[in-house]
């Protein structure tokens, strides 16, 4: 039977990923994989949702009632799944010309908000049953019914898990752990209405009250996560690290910083980096080279990658140097700062500008930190050396 179940697993899921195949390509249509989990989940999360409220109905159980509407929840949730990737599946247009990727994040964002709502209702329902316990009623049916409910749930879990990696999809991956979850408050469900016979304790309103405390973990696990989202979240930093080696591995480059990356929904990943070339190196090799780099990233990693190319190098005034021995011994003094960039002295009418961009260890920064406060005492140091030098003063944040 088990070998069974894991052979038709494997054949569904397959199929699905072989009809949103990309052709002449490993890829997957995400919108085709998106649809298919949607609606394969909004048809068991009915079945199970009815067959569960029946259930509880026959057998005067809140617990099971709080069960079956948590599938109605997850149902709702399943074509939201569907309805998340067909608008975050639209094109750029002249109002988002970075597409609508994130529109997925904010269907999440209202599913979990709704998913809170039935818990909280449910968390009441369970607290007044625990005050007024009644007897359940309940079958070997409906005992039967909840192991198979158990199963289907344990199937969605792995199969949503096993879509969401082959796509990256945070939605399938969030959508498989909240099936995860319903195994184990089902599972609590079914103990509790085995034991009900047993005991004269509120077993049905505490297991609702669980039930209904998984449901409002689970809403809000997925809403932290989706904010997190929204608010922009940079890449895993052991993929940046690969990029910036792929960067690296040119030899005509010779150092990267004020690096990058935007996550712009599943589908948009936009990086800008600076690079240090020779300052010898001509206008057009350095724009081919660029060009080159751009298109080995976006071929190996789907990122639009943006090159600013800073030449380093060349003769320095001996006001530059130095200002650039005093700036390097700042090191000594703040041993969160990395290293100092785009160094220049430079004159604008009758005035002298000294710009540079400082880089500090992110990891390396307390709570208390004060980015103006720094630059007042980066300025302080300056002013010391030349009292009449205008500055601009650039920070940036490392953390590799």
């Amino acid at each position: 039977m088990e070998i069974l179940y894991c052979l038709w697993s494997k054949y569904v899921r397959e199929k699905i990923l072989n009809i949103s195949r990309i052709e002449n390509t490993d890829k997957y249509d995400r919108k085709k994989v998106g649809y298919f989990s949607g609606l394969i989940g909004t048809f068991l999360n009915v079945t199970l949702g009815i067959s569960k409220f029946l259930i509880g109905i026959l057998a005067n159980s809140v617990s099971i009632t709080a069960d079956a509407v948590n599938n109605f929840s997850d149902a709702i949730y399943s074509f939201a799944t569907v309805l998340g990737f067909k608008f975050s599946s639209a094109p750029p247009d002249k109002d988002h010309p970075y597409g609508h990727g994130r529109v997925e994040y904010i269907t999440t964002l209202i599913i979990s908000m709704m998913v809170m709502v039935v818990g909280v209702q449910f968390a009441k329902t369970s607290v007044e049953r625990i005050i007024n316990p009644e007897k359940i009623l309940m079958g070997r049916i409906g005992i039967i019914f909840l192991v198979i409910s158990i199963i289907v749930k344990l199937w969605m879990s792995l199969f949503n898990r096993k879509l969401s990696k082959a796509i990256d999809s945070s939605i399938l991956k969030a959508t498989s752990i909240d099936c995860l979850s319903d195994v184990f408050t089902t599972s609590v469900v079914l103990i509790a209405m085995i034991f009900a016979d047993y005991t004269t304790f509120p077993v049905d309103g505490v297991v609702g009250l669980i039930v209904s405390a998984f449901i409002l973990f689970s809403g809000f696990s997925l809403a932290r996560e989706t904010i997190s989202q929204l608010i922009g979240e940079t890449l895993d930093l052991e993929l940046i690290k690969s990029v910036l080696t792929d960067i690296e591995n040119h030899s005509e480059i010779l150092g990267i910083h004020n690096y990058t990356f935007h996550k712009y929904g599943h589908l948009k990943t936009i990086g800008t980096v600076d690079v240090e070339v020779d300052c010898e190196m001509s206008l057009v090799k350095a724009h081919n080279l660029m060009s080159l780099i751009e298109k080995e990233i976006y071929d190996k990693y789907e990122i639009v990658l943006v090159i600013h190319v800073e030449p380093v190098g060349g003769n320095f005034t001996e006001r530059e140097i130095e200002l650039k021995e005093i700036t390097e011994n700042w090191k000594n003094q703040f041993e969160y700062i990395k290293s100092i960039h785009d160094f220049a002295i430079y004159k604008e009418g009758e005035e002298y500008f000294v710009g540079m961009q400082v880089a500090l260890y992110g990891n390396k920064l307390s709570k208390t930190f004060d980015e103006n406060i720094f630059k007042c005492e980066i300025e302080e140091l300056i002013k010391n050396y030349d009292n009449n030098l205008k500055i601009s003063i650039t920070i940036l944040y490392d953390y590799l």
